[in-house]
């Protein structure tokens, strides 16, 4: 079971690393993108957890940083991954300089700038998620934006793929934790035909 000791979370007896990685929006319509939070965990066997998926639309600022606070606090994460692009940038400078610095939120926050050698968004996601899926190395919680999630990496064509795009981000910033802490036989894992297994 998923549970927290000392600061550090575990999963049975194995330690999780744990990092996030947010996805901005900047719209509220009814056909806008959604501002998506993935918080993923490693184990020491480089099994990836999806712990928590966050999922919202606005363009104020103190949205932004009450939905990452929220997160931030359940989780206790130090790291958040976030793409910044076109106004994507100024959102984040904004939320560092104007809310986590004043109020003491000890979180880095790593700006990503896709390049044009990376390929489209759709083949940066793919080449990041496809070998972790196909290894069936990645673990899904049960219900909530979850299913969203499985939603967006199913379909070929999904309506939006804001979490997906924040799960591609997070991942390859994911680091496993010392054997010596977090080895241990794993149970009450439900495999899943497509996803790996989910964390019973």
């Amino acid at each position: 079971r998923l549970k927290q000791d000392k600061g550090s979370w575990y999963y049975g007896t194995n330690k999780l690393n744990i990092i996030a990685a947010m996805d901005f929006a900047y719209s509220t319509g009814k056909r806008s993108d959604y501002t998506s939070i993935v918080v993923v965990g490693m184990d020491a066997e480089r099994r990836v957890y999806v712990l928590d998926v966050i999922r919202f639309q606005t363009k104020e600022i103190k949205e932004y940083y009450k939905q990452l606070l929220d997160v931030y606090r359940k989780w206790g994460f130090r790291k958040l991954i976030a793409e910044t692009v076109a106004a994507q940038e100024a959102i984040v400078s904004e939320l560092k300089s104007s809310y986590l610095r004043p109020n003491g939120i000890m979180l880095s926050v790593v700006e990503e700038k896709p390049n044009r050698h990376e390929g489209k968004k759709e083949e940066r996601m793919k080449a990041v998620l496809d070998p972790i899926y196909m290894n069936n190395s990645v673990w899904h919680y049960r219900g909530g934006n979850c299913q969203i999630l499985e939603d967006e990496l199913i379909m070929e064509f999904p309506p939006h793929d804001d979490c997906k795009d924040a799960l591609a981000h997070a991942v390859p910033h994911l680091s496993p934790p010392s054997r010596n802490a977090s080895y241990s036989v794993q149970e009450n894992i439900i495999y899943h035909p497509k996803f790996g297994g989910v964390v019973a």
